[in-house]
């Protein structure tokens, strides 16, 4: 196809541009990222250039930093089995590796255990409310990557 002497290919923008809001990717960061956050990135992206080429204000959001059960699990799991991984001065022997391993075990049991299961979301409001055990193993995590 030739271009023509806008670069548009004939192809007109929209008579009626709407703001469209793109949400893509929003890995959960309890866990590793793989692969296909990266795809789902790509064609997050690749919608949003087609979007704004046919003249829609386009947002692109990649929401990341959501505080919900996956981090209530891990730290009521690490407040069980490994207590000192809360502890700001001991945390940081805690990698990466071990919290993929912790978390599927925090997982296993909320799913199996009532009990854990509401520690782990009350463990979501206090990680929220700023209590210094939650915040120190969130610090853990962000530190891991």
């Amino acid at each position: 196809m030739v271009a023509d002497a806008s670069g548009r290919l004939a192809i007109p923008k929209t008579p009626n541009p709407q703001r469209i809001v793109v949400d893509f990717s929003s890995p959960n960061i309890a866990k590793e990222m793989h692969v296909g956050h990266l795809r789902s990135t790509i064609i997050g992206d690749t919608l949003c250039n087609l979007l704004e080429f046919l003249g829609h204000d386009v947002l692109r959001l990649n929401h990341v930093g959501d505080w919900g059960t996956q981090f209530g699990m891990l730290v009521e799991h690490l407040r069980d089995e490994y207590p000192s991984a809360l502890d700001r001065e001991s945390a940081e022997s805690v990698d990466l590796g071990d919290l993929v391993l912790l978390y599927k075990a925090a997982k296993k049991r909320f799913d199996e255990d009532d009990d854990f299961k509401t520690r782990a979301r009350q463990g979501v409001v206090k990680l929220q409310a700023g209590n210094p055990e939650e915040v120190a193993a969130c610090s853990l995590r962000s530190q891991s990557n």
